[in-house]
């Protein structure tokens, strides 16, 4: 197997929704190809820096729970293994969706969340009781955690609604650029849409069009 079909399929074990035709026999020679040793003995012994994890094997196949515990573990210990590619963010002051590799064959999806329990996800002034007389908060778990899942992307795309500041995608902007600017650096547009209107396919192909857009 080529080490594109090894990256490819490497790349599945991180596809949205999970995949479910990633086969063991396929799946070894590629795992080998980024260091990871394995025996089968009672099911499939993975090592890699000292760690090993335990997989069924007696399936052709990998069902969901194996695929996730694979995930885990290589997400663990071989951060390198996840092809980042491009990435989408879709983001407002709830939640942000970002999309990796999008348009490709392993595409992967993760979902953030602000912190809602303290009222972080307010980046304007609240005018409602008990936040009244609280300043604009920036929830940086929240925004930290959306420049990890970027942070090795080539280019990246942000959608949001709004303007100015109450626009998601702008204060996220504004926060990488002093404490991730070489991430910011990689920002090509900042796209203002509908995002309750729109449907993760739909988010993805605009953001698939602006990335397309940058290439001419």
């Amino acid at each position: 197997m080529s080490e594109k079909k090894h990256k490819d399929l490497l790349g599945k074990i991180w596809a949205h929704p999970i995949a479910h035709n990633i086969e063991w026999s396929e799946l070894i020679p590629a795992l080998e190809s980024i260091d990871v040793t394995s025996t089968d003995k009672n099911g499939y012994h993975l090592t890699r820096a000292g760690r090993t994890i335990v997989l069924g094997g007696h399936n052709k196949t990998l069902d969901t729970d194996e695929v996730m515990k694979l995930r885990h573990f290589l997400d663990q210990e071989i951060p390198s293994a996840r092809e980042v590619g491009d990435a989408i963010v879709a983001i407002d002051h709830h939640q942000a969706t970002v999309f990796l590799n999008p348009g490709a064959d392993s595409q992967s999806q993760v979902t953030l969340h602000a912190n809602l329990t303290e009222a972080r996800h307010l980046h304007g002034h609240p005018t409602t009781a008990p936040f009244k007389e609280t300043s604009p908060l920036i929830d940086h778990t929240y925004f930290n955690a959306i420049a990890t899942e970027i942070a090795k992307a080539n280019r990246i795309v942000l959608l949001s609604h709004g303007t100015g500041t109450s626009n998601a995608a702008n204060q996220l902007l504004d926060f990488l650029e002093e404490d991730h600017s070489e991430t910011a650096s990689r920002i090509i547009a900042v796209q203002d849409c509908d995002l309750e209107a729109l449907t993760d396919p739909q988010l993805v192909q605009l953001g698939v069009n602006l990335l397309q857009g940058y290439n001419k």
